[in-house]
Formats: C-alpha cells, structure tokens, sequence
C-alpha cells in the first residue's frame, strides 16, 4: 500500500500548489487512512497529518499511538501527556504561511492551533480539496466497495425472515447487527433505521418499540464496513398484500430510482440526475413529500462527495460511487425508499447492490 498512500500524497501536494497553499492539516481518521494506510483514531488527543505542498509529509501524533502510527511511510512528531501539541503543529506549518486544515478537527482543537498562529490568516477548509482526491475510487478501493455491498444484498435478503407482524423495530435492529456480525463484517456503517407503518413518514426515524404491522411496509436502511470501505442500502418491505397506494407509491419511487440510475453517466451534472429523480415524483403527484437529497458518496466514510443533489453543477466522473435513494414519505401513513449505491463507469451507472427491488420481490408473506 507504500507507493499506493505515496501517490495519493502527490496528488494532495499538487492539489494543495494549485491553490497556493503551503500545507493541509489532515485529522480525519478516514483521510488519514487514504493518505497513509494506517487508520487511527485518538479521542481528544490532537493529532495531525502535516501534508505540505514541497516537501515530505509529517505526523504530529501522541506517543501511545506510536506502535499504530509507525506502520505509515511519513515522518513523525511524538508528544506526551503534559506537553502541548499545538505550538509543535504551528512551528511546522509555519508562522504565516498559508494552510487549509479539514472539517473534522473540534474547535478545542483548531482554536489553540490558531492562537499559536495569531499573525496568520485563518485555514481554509480542506475538505474540497479532499473530497476531490478521495471521490474518484481507484481498483484498490472498488474491490472493497463491491465486497461490502455484497454483505449488504445478503444482510438485506435475511432480515426479511425477522419482519412479521408485531416485531418491533429495535428488535429488527439488533438482529440486523447480528447478521452484519455474521457475514463478516467489521461492524456497521452507521446505526440502522428500521421503520415501520406510520413511523416510515420519517425519513431517519430510530427504530423503537414501534411495531411492524401487516399491510403497511417497514423501510430497512443499514450499511457494513468491509476493510475500512462502508455500504449503505435501503429496501422498503411491504407486509401482506400491499393496498392499492401502497403499490402505488412503491412503484413510483421505484421508476424514479430507475430514472436516476440510467441518467447518471459520465459529464452529467449531480443536479441534473437529481432532477431525473424528482421530476417522475413530482410528475405522480408526491413531489412534496420527496424531502431530501437524492443521495451522496460512499467510500471510507459513509457520506462524503459527491452529493446528488439539486444545484450540483459538478460532474459525474468514471470511478465515482454514490447512492441513489429517493423516497416518498406520507405523513400518518407509511414511507418507501429504495437505494442503491452505483459506480460511474464510462458506459454509465452500475450497481454495485444486487439485491431484489420489484415490488414482487419484497413481498413478505406470513
């Protein structure tokens, strides 16, 4: 992963010349990985990846991260329990020079490092510059992309045993990080939303004491981590035979799921495939209760760029992957949303997900 890490470095300095910046402070845990192979996370103790734009990167982290830390081929900076790290992050950057530092670092954080810097102009956000590197997947990152959307297409095909009249969503939810145990997965990508009947109206409802009811649907929405790399998936199940709006909507945000699908290829706009999405839901009468994003990158972090989303003038681009995930949600009545995460190739988007969608297939019958 050396010269893998050591070329993704390069990309960032070239980045950072390109936008007359001296340095990134780099503090995510994800980032970090993606710029180093190491993957670490150190709670409240400061921690920065110096990644200057002429000259080798350096790690300024806590001395009881060492063992962790020396599996990265860049210099490091250890400090301890009792010393101050930001004077020692300021001195490196220098004291005037130009730097972007990423949204991740806390303000208890970002402000000391600023006071050691008091003649300096404020960072800039470093998150585009990131985003831009890191939003293009590259074979390496595929293989495990496609790997953890698998565990999700079979995690998705399993919990639909568990979805019968009078379970309740917390129970379907502790069964679904059971499942993601057992496939193989290091843990899950983000808490699980499990949504049934009337709570489904609510697009993030936490799954609670709620209980699945025969003739409404119940919106499954839950993701695994596979070597670091996230999945998100989302499968709407219809209890019993689905009432004629059930089938209804069910089938809308299906053909509008489609729709975004085969519009999203290479030198399309974001914007415009979220509007290929929202005009055949607008086009059946629900375009009100269509309350969010068509969807959003998925990589090392579960939503990062790009985002589909109206206004977007940027891009598709081969090796980007991203979810598709409309939604319909009927407040008092029951909510649908079916997604997918896609790669952009240059014949267009493929799913990475394999999971049935048509109605027929999410039928669950006692």
């Amino acid at each position: 992963m050396t010269d893998m890490t050591t070329a993704r470095r390069a990309r960032l300095q070239q980045a950072l010349r390109d936008a007359n910046l001296a340095a990134a402070v780099v503090t995510s845990p994800a980032a970090g990985y993606y710029l180093t192979g190491v993957w670490l996370e150190t709670g409240e103790r400061a921690s920065a990846l110096v990644v200057f734009a002429n000259q080798d990167a350096v790690w300024v982290v806590h001395e009881m991260f060492r063992h962790e830390a020396n599996e990265a081929d860049v210099q490091k900076r250890f400090w301890k329990d009792g010393e101050n790290p930001y004077p020692l992050i300021a001195e490196l950057v220098g004291s005037d020079a130009a730097v972007a530092v990423d949204g991740h670092w806390e303000a208890r954080h970002l402000l000391p490092f600023m006071a050691e810097r008091p003649n300096a102009a404020a960072p800039v956000l470093a998150d585009g510059v990131l985003g831009m590197l890191r939003e293009r997947k590259d074979g390496a990152e595929m293989v495990d992309l496609e790997r953890a959307s698998a565990l999700a297409d079979e995690v998705v095909d399993r919990i639909r045993a568990v979805l019968t009249p009078g379970v309740t969503e917390a129970d379907a939810a502790k069964h679904l990080s059971q499942l993601w145990e057992e496939v193989g997965a290091a843990g899950m990508s983000f808490p699980p939303i499990v949504a049934a009947g009337t709570a489904g109206a609510a697009p993030h409802h936490e799954p609670d004491e709620n209980q699945v009811v025969a003739g409404s649907t119940v919106i499954v929405d839950t993701g695994g981590i596979y070597n670091h790399y996230c999945s998100d998936i989302t499968r709407t199940f219809v209890i019993g035979e689905p009432t004629e709006e059930v089938a209804k909507v069910y089938e809308c945000v299906l053909a509008a799921q489609k729709a975004g699908i085969a519009a999203a290829k290479p030198g399309v706009a974001l914007g415009a495939v979220d509007a290929a999405v929202r005009k055949v839901i607008e086009d059946a009468g629900y375009g009100e209760y269509f309350t969010h994003r068509t969807g959003h990158g998925v990589g090392l972090e579960i939503h990062e760029a790009p985002f589909v989303v109206g206004g977007n003038d940027q891009v598709l681009e081969p090796g980007m992957v991203m979810s598709v995930e409309p939604g319909i949600y009927l407040p008092g009545k029951f909510g649908v949303r079916i997604e997918d995460l896609v790669v952009i190739e240059e014949g267009g988007a493929r799913s990475l997900n394999a999971a049935p969608k048509e109605l027929a297939a999410v039928i669950v019958r006692g």
